[in-house]
């Protein structure tokens, strides 16, 4: 593997000055970034400054030998991964045996050979970033995996265990979507309208995790939350409408801010049973579903934009706390007649925490903090753009 793609910065630390002139002009003709120190209390000072990619350690030097110092950068969190190659004269394999233990990845013997001195090197930096890629990957994956499912079913997936469906008795469950998206990426090609769609998403995240929810999925131009089953607000009836109170009010800041298209925000909210769980065989996903799942979809669609659309129970729960400007009553199976009541805003008694959650999800703000943001893929793979 070829390491010439990056400079790399090695940390020379040897006590005897002829070893050090001689290490130095094997590097004069590589592509190595040299920094030298004779001590290791000089080579933890080098340290603080700069972070060497690997330490050529001296095994014997006065005040702190090279183990000492091994030890020092060991519980440095700066450091600690720094690989560290010791040198001495002392061949006995006892002293061999501690510079493994002491936390060094090799050992080369004094006097030096130049190319066996290279090459080793040249191998461990060639490592070095192998590891660095594996655990770059690895990050990357448990980024879209945390992205992908709740924590506890990746705490049970880690531990060997496949998840079970889980079912709860009392979800909160909300539904969006824009009556005339097809109409808008009609105008505005798929390529805006998914960028408009990415920054209204963004701003969906922050006000659903405001209020004690989290976002299942989008399906297209809809978005998918719950709460009560990995999160659980305070008052399953009330938080999800005044979160969809603030996806409104967000959504017609950004129609006001954003002039190329008009966006019709419908909401649909329900409380019940729902049973959630991963499913899929080639393709995994955690998913949520029951008769509520769907109420809430349903009321959605039957709704108007600019109003959370509620059945009468929960209603019932919340009529002191929220405004209200008509009610309908619909016939659909399997419901039957249903009263539903179309909530525009809140009322004065909304308790102090609650306004303040309210007036910190400022469309304003969100709508600065959206437009500066980075999508998910992009900051994971350091694609540029900003949307």
């Amino acid at each position: 593997m070829s390491t010439h793609h990056r400079e790399f910065t090695i940390l020379v630390v040897e006590s005897n000055q002829l070893n050090l002139e001689l290490l130095l002009t094997f590097f004069m003709q590589s592509e190595y970034r040299i920094a030298a120190a004779t001590t290791g209390i000089k080579a933890l000072k080098i340290c603080e400054e700069i972070t060497p990619d690997l330490i050529l350690m001296d095994v014997q030097m006065p005040e702190m030998d090279g183990f000492q110092t091994a030890g020092k950068l060991l519980k440095n969190p700066k450091t600690q991964d720094i690989p560290i190659i010791f040198t001495s004269t002392l061949t006995d394999s006892n002293i061999i045996l501690k510079c493994f233990e002491s936390g060094g990845i090799d050992y080369i013997s004094k006097p030096f050979k130049k190319a066996e001195l290279l090459a080793r090197i040249h191998t461990h930096l060639s490592l070095k970033i192998l590891r660095e890629q594996l655990q770059t990957d690895r990050d990357h994956l448990t980024a879209i995996l945390h992205n992908m499912l709740p924590m506890g079913l990746i705490k049970s997936l880690r531990n060997g265990e496949f998840p079970k469906p889980v079912s709860v008795d009392t979800a909160a469950t909300l539904f969006t979507d824009f009556k005339n998206f097809s109409s808008i990426t009609q105008k505005l090609g798929s390529k805006r309208s998914v960028d408009h769609l990415n920054q209204i998403y963004y701003a969906f995240d922050e006000i659903v995790e405001a209020f004690g929810m989290e976002r299942i999925k989008t399906i297209g131009d809809a978005y998918f939350a719950v709460g009560g089953i990995n999160t659980h607000p305070s008052n399953i009836y009330l938080y999800p409408i005044l979160a969809g109170l603030k996806f409104k009010e967000f959504v017609a800041y950004y129609t006001e801010h954003k002039t190329d298209a008009d966006w019709q925000l419908r909401i649909g909210f329900a409380v019940g049973p729902v049973t959630s769980g991963v499913i899929g065989y080639q393709k995994i996903a955690y998913d949520v579903w029951g008769d509520t799942v769907n109420l809430a979809n349903h009321l959605e669609h039957v709704g108007r934009p600019g109003y959370v659309v509620i059945p009468e129970f929960i209603y019932d729960k919340v009529r002191d706390f929220v405004t209200v400007s008509f009610m309908d009553t619909i016939h659909s199976n399997p419901w039957g007649e249903l009263n539903i009541y179309f909530c525009s805003g809140v009322t004065d008694n909304l308790p102090e925490p609650l306004k303040d959650i309210m007036q910190e999800m400022d469309p304003e703000k969100l709508f600065k903090k959206s437009s500066s943001k980075k999508s998910l893929l992009k900051k994971i793979f350091e694609i540029p753009g900003s949307s």
